[in-house]
C-alpha cells in the first residue's frame, strides 16, 4: 500500500505462460468456479433424493446456459454500441467481460429446458443450481480483480485502488497530467491515476457469505428438503447485495441515478421472495422418493 493510502495494483493477468499457452487467473477461477460448484450441485441433489445421473446429465447444460447468458447480457446490456460494431469481439469471452445477471438467466433458461425433458420440478433442481452460482459470484469476482476489469468507481476516501492496467484510467491520468508533467513518466503520471474502489472484492466476499450461510444451512439441517429454500436465500440476498454495491461501481446508467446492474437486479429479488413463499406453501419432500423420481 502507498503512503497516501492507495494501492498499486498491476498484476500480470497471465498465471503461467508455457510457449504459445497461457494459463490466466480468470480462466483458473471460471475452472475453480464449475468443479466446486458442480460438487455442491450434486450433493444438494442427492439430499433431495435424485441419483447423480441427474446432476450429470445437467452439467453441459449448465456450463453453456452460464458462458452464453453472462456475455451476451454483458455485451448487449453494458456494451450495445461496441459490441453491435464490433460483433467478433463477442467470441472473446477469454478477454473477460461477463454478467453475473446474464449467467443467472442463463442457468434458469438452462433449468427450464432440462427439466421439460426429464420431468423434474424447477425449484429441486435449482436449489443445486444456486449453490455453484454463489461459488461464481465469489470466484470469477477474483477473477475480474486480477484483469483489472469491472472496476468500482473513483472515491476521495483515505483508501483505494489504482488498476494500472485499466485502459480508460491511463486516459484519463494523462489528461489530468497534461501541461503539468511528462505523461511518458509513470512515477509521475502515476500520482494522477484515478483511486477506485475495489468492487470486485466486495463482491467476492459478499458471494463468500451467502455461499457460507446456504452451506451452514444444509449441513445443520440436512433434512431440510423444501424446494425453493437456497433459491430463495440466494436470489433475495445477492441481488439486494448486489443492487447497493452498483452505488460503487463503474458501470452503464439506465436512467438518471438507476444503474443497469440495478434495474437487472430487482426481478430476481422479487423471484427470490417467490421462491421463499413455494418453499414454506407446499408440503417438504418425502423422506424417499419414489424410484422413477430419482432417475
Amino acid at each position: 500500500m502507498n503512503m497516501d493510502g492507495y494501492v498499486i495494483w498491476d498484476p500480470s493477468p497471465v498465471l503461467l505462460t508455457i510457449g504459445n499457452f497461457e494459463l490466466r487467473y480468470y480462466g483458473l477461477f471460471f475452472a475453480l468456479t464449475i468443479l466446486i460448484g458442480f460438487f455442491l450441485f450434486r450433493r444438494i441433489l442427492r439430499q433431495y433424493g435424485f441419483k447423480d445421473k441427474v446432476a450429470d446429465d445437467f452439467l453441459v447444460w449448465g456450463v453453456l446456459g452460464v458462458i452464453i447468458g453472462a456475455r451476451l447480457v454483458h455485451c448487449f446490456f453494458y456494451e450495445p454500441q461496441f459490441y453491435l460494431n464490433n460483433p467478433l469481439e463477442i467470441l472473446k469471452i477469454h478477454k473477460g467481460g461477463v454478467a453475473s445477471h446474464g449467467a443467472t438467466i442463463g442457468l434458469i433458461t438452462a433449468v427450464f429446458l432440462f427439466i421439460k425433458k426429464n420431468d423434474i420440478r424447477f425449484f429441486e433442481l435449482s436449489d443445486g443450481i444456486v449453490f455453484a452460482a454463489a461459488v461464481g459470484a465469489t470466484l470469477v469476482r477474483l477473477g475480474n480483480f486480477m484483469n483489472s476489469e469491472i472496476v468500482g468507481a473513483q472515491t476521495t476516501s483515505s483508501w483505494g485502488f489504482k488498476f494500472l492496467r485499466h485502459a480508460p484510467d491511463e486516459l484519463l491520468a494523462k489528461n489530468m497530467a497534461m501541461g503539468k508533467c511528462d505523461i511518458l513518466d509513470m512515477n509521475c503520471l502515476i500520482q494522477y491515476w484515478p483511486v477506485r474502489y475495489p468492487s470486485q472484492l466486495y463482491e467476492a466476499a459478499g458471494g463468500f457469505i451467502i455461499l457460507a450461510v446456504m452451506l451452514t444451512v444444509s449441513y445443520l439441517f440436512p433434512k431440510l428438503k423444501r424446494p425453493g429454500i437456497y433459491v430463495g436465500i440466494f436470489l433475495t440476498s445477492y441481488f439486494t447485495f448486489r443492487f447497493f454495491i452498483e452505488f460503487i461501481k463503474e458501470h452503464q446508467v439506465f436512467q438518471e441515478g438507476i444503474k443497469m446492474g440495478q434495474m437487472l437486479s430487482v426481478p430476481f429479488v422479487l423471484f427470490g421472495i417467490y421462491a421463499f413463499y413455494h418453499a414454506f406453501k407446499n408440503e417438504p419432500l418425502p423422506e424417499k422418493r419414489e424410484k422413477n423420481e430419482k432417475e
